[in-house]
């Protein structure tokens, strides 16, 4: 192994830490056996253990070490792979504040350099943070972030003077980082001992979730903000009204989909009216493994080129009206790439008949898992988890379903049976957060959605406690899965999972409430926390519907809180004021942890 020779030697837990890099590298001591090559599975999958060699990431290279002050006082030592395009970074906050854990994060297109929240947060909660990734975005699997994982252990083992088996760590991701972590979690034993996938997909997300929003758009666009004023707060709640039957036939196989109908309150999004690829940026690879597949859309039967329906017809005339054969059985590949019929994807089940057989010619080749292999590291999917996992997952995501973590967390039940299933294994679902929520407070979204970064840093601090201490984590959330839609119960005791319920009314009204220029309008909001939220910490309220939030009082208890406050509107409009509340648990003055929800009522002003 070559070590940099720019480093710091000014710290003697530093020069400890190169000493006993430098002796791993010669091999000494003698006697010391060398380690065995890491496994790999009939699958595919790297199995990493703590003590196997991965021969790509075998010869680990410190670049520099420095003393930093931002975001928090830390011990930065960065590095790469020798031969590789990865490198790494670690973050030793001082060792009066290591508890014996480390927190990593995981994503295909980051590099090496954490964010200042992800380094407070290691820091506060008493553990050192860890990234690995490359400078060119291409961060695919898990095995980078286990050989990071691995030796930024025997660094802090040497600054902090505690041998390896004494460090906890925790990988977690988001979206494509779930991938990552759901492949870690099944094909390493030892190198994490806690997981926490966020907005997770499954080996048949992705091109479908994308393919079939992007049918929708050929179809519903024209309806698109009729149906989003249907289910925003306020709205008739009938989707459906005034659609014709193809629109009605496409409504209906999206929602059986999966898509969330509540996602239809940002239907540009929804329906990527303004996504530079048309939703459709996996195309070419379809292409490229299935070259004929047009050509028997647009000719043989069972496609909807060829079907004699509703839905036929809006294909052919968006066909004769110039459209791209490609671009137009693109849209509807989903119908033509069901998993086998005992997998558990309920989503795809519509496209069965009652015995279990396609609906519809399927193709020879099933491209969704081929496409994740990649970014997952070969993952079978197969629910066998090995450290104790908690999934969030957000109920207004159109990217990534929410039925997909019910779909996982049905696999490691089975995998681990129902005994093992209930010590290693939490699903939260979080209210009004999408795909991009987890800065809902700074542009997208801003007025409807909450940042959803409170619950899995919540998530990992319980991870750490079930680990290291043998406090379970709270109760998963409850909830229901029917045709392919998850519903919660209103009630946060009945709900359970770690989120705040806050309804907010107006005028005593509900839904909606009609008023006129000048005139004062009285809002409530009653929250109501599940018993493992901790304390409400703030209740803010956004009048003009804007985002804008303002703090308002309230009265509050472990159980819950109620807010009140006016406003007196002076322009006529339609207006969805909302109230998002936040609640914390341990030290309410923390910037983590932080789990928030929000409620929205349509006041109409003439």
């Amino acid at each position: 192994m070559r070590i940099s020779t720019s480093l710091r030697r000014g710290a003697p837990a530093a020069i400890l830490a190169l000493a006993l890099v430098a002796t791993m590298a010669t091999g000494s001591p003698a006697s010391a056996a060398p380690p065995v090559d890491c496994v790999t599975a009939p699958g595919g999958a790297v199995l990493v253990t703590p003590d196997c060699n991965d021969p790509l990431y075998a010869a680990p290279v410190i670049d520099s070490e420095s003393d930093e002050t931002e975001p928090v006082a830390h011990h930065k030592v960065s590095g790469h792979f020798e031969g590789t395009q990865m490198q790494f970074n670690i973050y030793l906050p001082p060792a009066d504040t290591f508890q014996g854990r480390f927190f990593q994060y995981t994503y295909p297109l980051t590099d090496a350099n954490a964010t200042a929240r992800a380094i407070g947060f290691g820091a506060e909660n008493g553990g050192y943070t860890v990234q690995a990734g490359s400078s060119t975005g291409n961060s695919l699997g898990y095995r980078h972030d286990a050989a990071a994982a691995k030796f930024a252990e025997t660094v802090a083992s040497a600054y902090y003077g505690v041998p390896p088996t004494g460090i906890n760590g925790y990988l977690y991701g988001a979206s494509g980082g779930s991938f990552q972590t759901i492949g870690a979690a099944e094909s390493t034993t030892g190198v994490w001992q806690g997981f926490v996938p966020m907005v997770m997909g499954t080996p048949m997300s992705t091109p479908y979730t994308f393919f079939i929003r992007a049918m929708a758009r050929l179809v519903l666009a024209d309806k698109a903000q009729q149906i989003s004023d249907a289910v925003l707060p306020g709205g008739s709640g009938d989707p459906y009204a005034g659609l014709d039957a193809a629109e009605s036939a496409m409504l209906r196989e999206l929602t059986a989909f999966g898509v969330p109908l509540r996602g239809w309150e940002d239907p540009d999004y929804l329906l990527g009216l303004s996504a530079p690829d048309g939703l459709l940026g996996f195309g070419s690879v379809v292409q490229a493994i299935d070259p004929s597949y047009a050509d028997d859309f647009w000719s043989k039967p069972g496609y909807l080129g060829t079907e004699q329906s509703p839905l036929g017809d809006e294909v052919r005339a968006a066909l004769a009206a110039g459209g791209d054969r490609w671009d137009i059985a693109l849209r509807s590949y989903y119908r033509h790439q069901l998993p086998p019929a005992d997998s558990g994807y309920y989503g795809f089940d519509q496209f069965r008949d009652a015995a279990g057989s396609p609906l519809y010619p399927q193709r020879s080749l099933v491209v969704g898992p081929l496409v994740l292999r990649g970014s997952s590291g070969n993952a079978s999917y197969s629910g066998q988890i090995h450290g104790k996992m908690i999934v969030v997952d957000n109920l207004l995501d159109v990217d990534a379903m929410p039925w997909h973590a019910d779909w996982y967390a049905k696999r490691v039940a089975a995998s681990l049976g129902q005994s093992e299933f209930r010590n290693n294994f939490r699903l939260y679902y979080n209210d009004n957060a999408d795909h991009l929520g987890g800065d809902g407070d700074e542009g997208h979204g801003a007025n409807r959605l909450i940042s959803y970064w409170g619950v899995p840093e919540q998530a990992l601090r319980d991870l750490s406690a079930w680990v290291e201490k043998g406090t379970p984590a709270p109760a998963s959330t409850k909830y229901t899965a029917t045709n392919a839609q998850i519903e919660v119960p209103r009630l946060a005791l009945a709900r359970k999972g770690v989120q705040p319920v806050v309804d907010v009314t107006a005028n005593l009204h509900s839904d909606v409430v009609h008023t006129r220029v000048g005139r004062t309008v009285a809002f409530a909001a009653v929250i109501q926390l599940p018993g493992t939220a901790g304390r409400v910490v703030t209740t803010e309220w956004d009048f003009p519907g804007t985002g804008d939030f303002v703090e308002r009082r309230f009265v509050g208890s472990k159980l819950g809180a109620v807010g009140a406050t006016s406003y007196t509107f002076t322009q006529p409009g339609t207006y969805y004021v909302g109230v998002r509340v936040t609640a914390q648990r341990g030290n309410p003055s923390s910037a983590f942890g932080r789990v928030q929800n929000i409620d929205r009522i349509r006041i109409v002003v003439e």
